[in-house]
């Protein structure tokens, strides 16, 4: 679905921000804001600020901020669009939804296949209860009643046909449930997928059955058969139980295990924070996913190979989407569903709080490639180690890894400093540090007079279109610090030349990421008094002043460049644009 700006305009304007959060918390007006208890952290003490004139929320506890798309993102953990989709729904505002034949046909496929789903799961569940065997297996793996039927746990007979013949009853063909997965085609006809398995239903964020995963009850192979990719149904994009943690409202972290039966023995022991991979290592589709919901993902795979292999590749992908990872270390030859039967809640809790943080689990997965009493070793397991730690960015994080690991392998701490420095200079090329210095230079954290002064006038072009007009005939867009803020200035710019009005609220649609949302969200959050609207000059003269400074130490940069290599005529150009400069400085 395509979303117009003027239609997510629409909804933002339709949507008051301190009424659709006065439905989740109390707030309290006190001077032009609202206040309450911040929803995403633990406080006593309000500080969570909504400005109904500007249209946007920042927690000054947690760094929090946005609007009310934001908001609905974050509360309901929803999608961008689903987020846009409910405070639509809230709004009473209708979408043209005009769908081709074909987008009609699919989600008409769909509809009937979430059915169908749903009478197998029917059908498996209640089999259950009349085997022996299958109740002996449940019994066996300490299951409670209440918690398989949470999961919806069931069982397929053992025939070639009874699930065939079943839904053959209930009116449905061979045709939908070949296209389900529920039955194969052979050269004699259809057969059952599924026989004489405990059968393990496969659910979307939504609730509805989208495939089924089956374990045997005997020796035969495979020990685990899954439903294959259907149109509503990619192992790589669905999550196991992540319908369930989803519900969970103070969710802080989220534990990635590789089977159904971890996460249900870990969830009747009260751990209710568990999710499946649906196969032996993450995608980049399901890592996006558990980051909509929790920013610390903690992986517990089996010990052996296979797992400790999907851990790493796992650590990368869920790395690269931005999450806190941490690896949970089970005893050799232990999955989580063994460990939490065998040594109890209590023991597994205390394996949570030891877990290893990203570069501790890389570090000591190395490690154990290496015999470190053999020189040769201790030689390569110092270089590897270098390296991996050459990944971290605080100074004090390394220092102490490198006192660790110097006294326990008896080398000098000095000769690792300069093995990792070694290799942070590999990875830096003259471009690269032309761009780190660039950056620190221009998104330098500190709230000086200069940043204070821009921040000032963008909340003033926010809440005074007459004034913004007056802001952009003095200076440009381009004269402003900092990359956000020039970002944020030509959006402003270009709705004025559009001869429209624009809230902070609105702007953030703009914006790219949920990072610049937030720190956006920070700068909004500035009061304006009647003082700064009487120093408005002084901003702006103190902006372009400023600019002049950085575009003459820029140019004196590029005429020393030039002087170096021989090229006087460009030089001696650029010396007369620095001049030029330099008479527009007071």
């Amino acid at each position: 679905m395509y979303f117009s700006e003027d239609k997510i305009s629409e909804i933002i304007e339709k949507n008051d921000i301190v009424d659709l959060i006065s439905q989740y918390l109390n707030l309290t007006k006190k001077g032009k804001n609202h206040w309450g208890l911040c929803p995403f952290h633990t406080e006593k003490t309000p500080s969570f600020s909504v400005s109904i004139e500007k249209q946007l929320f920042y927690c000054f506890g947690c760094g929090v901020g946005g609007n009310a798309i934001t908001f609905v993102q974050k509360i309901e953990r929803l999608s961008y669009v689903e987020a846009l989709y409910f405070l639509a729904k809230r709004a009473g505002i209708s979408f043209d939804e005009r769908i081709n034949k074909n987008d009609l046909e699919e989600i008409k496929i769909k509809e009937k296949l979430y059915k169908i789903n749903m009478e197998a799961a029917k059908y498996f569940y209640e089999n259950i209860r009349e085997n022996s065997n299958a109740m002996a297996y449940l019994s066996n793996r300490g299951l409670e009643q209440g918690v398989a039927r949470k999961f919806g746990i069931g069982y397929s007979l053992d025939s070639w046909d009874k699930l065939n013949r079943f839904l053959k009853l209930k009116g449905y063909s061979d045709e939908l449930m070949e296209k389900a997965g529920l039955i194969v085609k052979k050269d004699r006809g259809y057969y059952d997928r599924f026989r004489n398995r405990i059968m393990f239903p496969i659910m979307d964020l939504k609730g509805n059955i989208i495939a089924f995963g089956g374990r045997v009850l005997d020796e035969s192979k495979p020990k685990y058969l899954n439903s294959p990719e259907t149109v509503i149904y990619s192992k790589s994009k669905n999550i196991y139980a992540l319908n369930i943690v989803k519900e969970i409202r103070s969710l802080k972290d989220i534990i990635v295990v590789e089977g159904y039966m971890d996460v249900i023995s870990l969830y009747q022991f009260g751990i209710k924070n568990a999710v499946a991979s649906l196969g032996t290592s993450l995608t980049a589709q399901q890592a996006k996913l558990l980051k909509r919901y929790a920013d610390e993902i903690i992986i517990a795979y089996d010990s052996d190979a296979a797992g400790q292999s999907a851990t790493l590749k796992g650590l990368s992908i869920l790395q690269k989407e931005g999450c806190r990872v941490k690896v949970l270390a089970l005893p050799e030859g232990m999955d989580p569903d063994d460990f939490i039967r065998e040594k109890g809640v209590s023991a597994f809790n205390d394996l949570l709080n030891r877990s290893y943080s990203l570069i501790e689990y890389k570090i000591l997965n190395t490690k154990k490639n290496y015999n470190l009493n053999i020189l040769d070793d201790k030689v390569r397991f110092s270089k590897k180690l270098a390296a991996i730690l050459c990944e971290l960015e605080s100074p004090i994080e390394t220092d102490v890894y490198i006192k660790k690991y110097s006294k326990e392998m008896q080398i000098n701490e000095e000769a690792i400093y300069a093995e990792v420095k070694k290799n942070k200079r590999k990875h830096i090329s003259g471009n690269n540090r032309h761009n780190i210095i660039s950056r620190l230079k221009k998104e330098g954290n500190n709230l000086s007079g200069q940043i204070i002064a821009e921040q000032k006038v963008l909340n003033i072009c926010i809440l005074y279109r007459d004034k913004s007009e007056y802001v952009f005939k003095k200076i440009k867009p381009d004269d402003f610090s900092k990359s956000l803020h020039e970002k944020i200035a030509n959006i402003i710019n270009l709705k004025i030349k559009e001869g429209k009005l624009i809230s902070a609220g609105e702007l953030l649609i703009h914006l790219e990421n949920e990072k610049e949302k937030e720190n956006a969200s920070q700068i909004f959050n500035i009061d304006i008094s009647e003082k700064d609207i009487e120093l408005l000059d002084y901003y702006i003269d103190r902006i372009y002043q400023f600019s002049i400074e950085n575009k003459i130490e820029e140019l004196i940069k590029v005429m020393n460049e030039c002087y170096e290599i021989k090229e006087e005529e460009k030089a001696n150009k650029i010396f007369m644009e620095i001049m030029d400069l330099q008479k527009k400085k007071k």
